[in-house]
Order: structure tokens, then C-alpha cells, then sequence
């Protein structure tokens, strides 16, 4: 089982839009203060959507390792906020699975952001996109690369 706190993406999107808010003076003061508060109340609902768009997309790239959900009510992020959960169908080698949660969590921030930047501050929107980009291609990688799950080996014997 993989646990995904949503908590701490909404931290890390919270500091990098402070950040990129910072890094671009040259913007007005609304769109600075917009960009800065992409968490904050009226603005959050927009987050929860991008991510629970972010679920879907790393669900269809770990098909081969990821249980899919049966149920199209609990694929809701918006009725479960505080955690994702992902069932992995075998067991994989704990540095692979640290590898896909910290993925995972990077794709969120960076599929956040970059919708965010689209609108408000578009010359970094790029980026985001390609960071969001090459955190999903590491997932469909990892994904294929897994090795998949094989029962115990046996050789014939000859019967005495």
C-alpha cells in the first residue's frame, strides 16, 4: 500500500508558488499575490480538481503495478482529502516503491503549478510542465520496468 498525504503536496505547492511568486518582481502585485495563494480558500477548489486530474493520470501510468479501483466514487479526491491510497497488485523492492511515492508527489506539485502558472505567470509555466512531464514518464518507466510477480520455481523431477 502506498499512502499518498495530501497534506504534504499542499505544503510543497503552497512553497513553491511562494517561491515563484518571489523569483518574478516584475509582475504586478495582484498576480503575485494570486500566484501566492494558491492555497488558500477560494482558490483551493481549483487545486483539489488539478489534483485529483494528477490521480487519474498516475493511475493509468502505473496500470501494471497499481490496483484500479472498482468503484468510481472512492477515484473522488475531494471526498477523501487527506490521503490516496494505491494498492500495488505485487510486492515491489522498497527502493521502487519510495521511488513512485516520491514521483507521484512530485507529478502533484508540478501538474498544480503548472496549470496555476498558465494563468497568472506564464513564462514559468513551461517548466512546470516539463517537470510535471518527466515525473510522469518516470512513473510509466518504473511502471514497465517492475518486475512482475512469479510464483516459486520448480523443475520436474523423474520419477524414481
Amino acid at each position: 500500500m502506498l499512502c499518498i498525504k495530501t497534506s504534504e503536496v499542499i505544503a510543497d505547492i503552497k512553497s513553491a508558488a511562494w517561491l515563484e511568486s518571489e523569483l518574478h518582481p516584475e509582475l504586478d502585485r495582484h498576480r503575485l499575490h494570486e500566484m501566492a495563494d494558491i492555497c488558500e480558500k477560494d482558490n483551493i477548489e481549483k487545486v483539489w480538481r488539478i489534483m485529483g486530474l494528477a490521480e487519474a493520470e498516475i493511475r493509468i501510468a502505473l496500470v501494471r503495478v497499481v490496483q484500479q479501483q472498482k468503484c468510481f466514487s472512492h477515484a473522488n479526491i475531494l471526498s477523501r482529502p487527506g490521503k490516496i491510497l494505491f494498492r500495488l497488485l505485487h510486492s515491489l523492492p522498497s527502493a521502487t516503491v519510495s521511488f513512485i511515492k516520491e514521483k507521484i508527489h512530485e507529478y502533484m506539485v508540478a501538474a498544480v503549478m503548472a496549470d496555476r502558472c498558465e494563468v497568472i505567470i506564464r513564462q514559468a509555466a513551461p517548466v512546470w510542465r516539463e517537470r510535471a512531464g518527466a515525473a510522469l514518464a518516470a512513473l510509466r518507466q518504473t511502471a514497465i520496468a517492475a518486475p512482475l510477480p512469479s510464483g516459486p520455481v520448480r523443475r520436474p523431477l523423474w520419477p524414481l
